[in-house]
């Protein structure tokens, strides 16, 4: 088998690369370009060890320095926490690379050793796997950053009435700005459904509402506090409505929380 170091280094070295700069955009690190190169020729080098005669536990350990010291390279030192959450995102952006190049391994010739990959039969283009895999890795950054910005408008809050409690999954609804026009308190909005989880409460007042279906009533309570994050809120309406929330959704937040800096 003929293998070409230099192509080694080149695909390695342009892989590091790609590695860190995504790793660099997801964590909005402010380093120069210049250190994710250096970083990446660090890594590229070291892929040579594959070939010495090292044992596996050895080799394992190496590869975990080495991706240390790529970050510390690349992203600096500012603090444990720091240092282990840059790995921690090289490694998930290494994962997805991988497999994709696996994915890539079993649907062509490509063939391997280890880690060492060659062709065997019709040779794939290399230009078309370097194009593919900053895609792949701008689908991965784009993917998280939309489910990362989505799960951080969720909240579990704890609505009390008297000494009963219905804990809700919540979502911050831009949309939701009902208040009360007598009292001028906001209403969260809550499934009938979870609701129903506690005996009756006492009488509720009914708020006018506009809805994409009409206007109607709505049946609002009066809680006698709400905690979210770990915040006790005294001055809000509970309001009930029969409609399905989905994603297991039980409450719909309503905007003036962010106002009022509760979420």
């Amino acid at each position: 088998m003929i293998i070409y170091l230099d192509l080694i280094f080149f695909m390695n070295f342009f892989y590091d690369l790609l590695l860190m700069l995504t790793v660099s955009v997801t964590l909005k690190r402010n380093r120069k370009f210049k250190y994710h190169i250096f970083a990446s020729l660090f890594g590229a080098i070291s892929i040579f060890l594959l070939f010495l005669n090292i044992n596996s536990i050895i080799l394992f350990l190496f590869k975990i320095i080495t991706s240390i010291i790529m970050c510390l390279i690349s992203f600096g030192y500012v603090s444990i926490r720091y240092t282990l959450n840059n790995l921690l995102y090289l490694y998930m952006c290494s994962f997805v690379l991988a497999g994709f190049l696996y994915f890539i391994d079993l649907q062509t010739s490509l063939d391997h050793q280890g880690l060492l990959f060659f062709f065997k039969g019709t040779n794939p283009n290399i230009i078309v796997l370097m194009i593919l895999s900053p895609i792949i890795l701008f689908i991965y950054y784009k993917s998280s950053k939309k489910l990362k910005n989505t799960y951080s408008l969720y909240y579990v809050i704890e609505i009390y009435f008297n000494q009963k409690c219905i804990k809700c999954l919540s979502l911050l609804d831009n949309g939701n700005n009902l208040i009360d026009p007598i009292t001028k308190k906001a209403i969260i909005i809550v499934s009938n459904k979870k609701m129903s989880e506690i005996e009756k409460i006492r009488s509720p007042v009914y708020v006018p509402c506009h809805t994409v279906s009409g206007s109607s009533l709505m049946k609002c309570y009066k809680p006698s506090f709400i905690i979210i994050n770990q915040k006790k809120i005294y001055n809000y309406l509970i309001g009930v409505s029969d409609y399905h929330f989905q994603d297991g959704i039980d409450c719909l937040l309503n905007k003036k929380l962010m106002e009022d800096n509760y979420v």
